[in-house]
């Protein structure tokens, strides 16, 4: 006989509810309104995984909405979501991290019966009754502020040895790169508070960040937002048994999966060619995807003589991605061409025209020294900002510089330089 979990629950964080999909300038309104509806179907998703594994109940670390201008209908639709765990008797235990403090939350929408909103003063210890037991205690504590820069990993002690004990948490563990260092701690702070499962949140990747107890888990967000999140997103089912011990499994709840893909254009002499490899390369992402909706961002490479006619005779936009997105509405599930870049080169050596002694060796050899730079996303922030056109341009310009890396503007500029400079030159 299969044993039986002495309790069951769902740990997700990081909804982000309402939030816009980054990188994404342009769509058809087919694809707007699935795109504006994903955070709440992925949410959605989470809520029918908890009453479909029959949990008893749900955690949710921090970040429920995307930021302080959170609007009515988001706030309506996370109450009615959560209405639905309360009539399925599943209780739910959530704090407020930086994108969503305490400090922000407005009163006039009432939670539902059975819903745990932890306080931002102090760690709060909520027990769980089942069958007139306690059968585990959740601590917890919300940001009151946005920026909060302190430990609080350092505030937390388990009460009792008796009892599972779970800390939720929305923190930064080891200082990882790619997201705000708030509530920055260490492995070993959450170690040395005694509890036996921790349900983090902030990082939007999901990851385990310790195996054995005490088991520290990362669900990572329930739906990506941009082409940096790319893979699977979801919650964890935890599973507590008698014995303390844990089982976990990863359940998908996201409705669009982000997808990155490189083509080599060194053997291809053609743009029928180079057009049937995208299309081929569109149609493997749709398999990849795994019946979620996909959006994909082509980028072509290599050294070849296509790169004359893509850099200087085709638009990438008008001329390919527009054709591949076509049917696409009809498709279930959908690709959408996000965007396609051209970082492909001319047919020479680039590494042994840097030697020689001439201006196009001046040019390239500067560009070479800035690749060098430490910070170059932040060094190319200040040159652009320091230019009067900034002005006009800096927003548009601040949300490419946040979706791309920062060597991939230094090659379309030596590429691009390198093409105006050989124009007249035969190479």
């Amino acid at each position: 006989m299969e044993r039986q979990p002495l309790f069951r629950f769902i740990h997700c964080s990081d909804l982000h509810l309402d939030s816009p999909f980054e990188g994404i300038q342009s769509v058809e309104p087919w694809v707007a309104d699935i795109l504006r509806k994903a955070t709440f179907e992925a949410f959605q998703r989470v809520v029918n995984t908890a009453i479909q594994k029959k949990c008893d109940f749900v955690i949710i670390s921090g970040d429920i909405y995307d930021g302080a201008d959170r609007n009515l209908y988001a706030k309506l639709r996370f109450r009615e979501l959560l209405k639905q765990l309360n009539e399925a008797q599943i209780k739910c235990y959530l704090v407020h991290g930086n994108h969503d403090p305490l400090s922000g939350w407005e009163p006039e929408i009432s939670l539902p019966q059975g819903i745990f909103r932890f306080p931002g003063d102090k760690v709060s210890l909520i027990p769980f009754i089942k069958n007139h037991r306690e059968t585990a205690h959740i601590y917890g504590i919300s940001f009151q502020e946005k920026a909060n820069i302190n430990n609080l990993a350092k505030l937390y002690q388990k009460s009792s040895n008796e009892v599972f004990s779970i800390g939720i948490l929305h923190c930064n563990v080891g200082g990882m790169s790619n997201h705000d260092n708030y509530a920055p701690c260490s492995i070993e702070d959450l170690v040395n508070t005694g509890l036996d499962y921790w349900a983090l949140g902030h990082i939007h990747t999901p990851m385990v960040i310790r195996k054995h107890h005490p088991i520290i888990l990362y669900p990572g967000n329930t739906q990506g937002r941009n082409i940096n999140e790319k893979g699977p997103r979801g919650c964890y089912l935890v599973q507590v048994y008698e014995n303390q011990d844990v089982e976990y499994d990863f359940y998908p709840t996201d409705v669009v999966r982000w997808f990155q893909k490189g083509i080599d254009i060194t053997n291809i002499n053609h743009l029928d060619d180079l057009l049937a490899l995208l299309i081929k390369q569109r149609e493997d992402t749709r398999r990849k995807a795994d019946g979620h909706h996909a959006i994909l961002r082509l980028t072509l490479k290599g050294m070849g003589e296509l790169d004359q006619i893509l850099r200087q005779k085709i638009d990438p936009e008008k001329d390919l991605a527009i054709h591949l997105r076509e049917g696409e509405n009809d498709k279930n599930p959908f690709v959408w061409i996000e965007s396609i870049l051209i970082q492909t080169q001319p047919p020479i050596d680039i590494e042994q025209r840097l030697l020689v002694d001439d201006f196009i060796g001046d040019f390239l050899r500067v560009i070479d020294k800035t690749k060098q730079v430490s910070n170059l996303q932040e060094t190319l922030k200040s040159i652009l900002s320091s230019r009067p056109e900034w002005s006009i341009i800096h927003q548009e310009m601040e949300a490419i510089l946040n979706n791309h890396n920062g060597l991939e503007f230094l090659k379309e500029a030596e590429l691009f330089g390198l093409e105006e400079l050989l124009r007249n030159e035969k190479y």
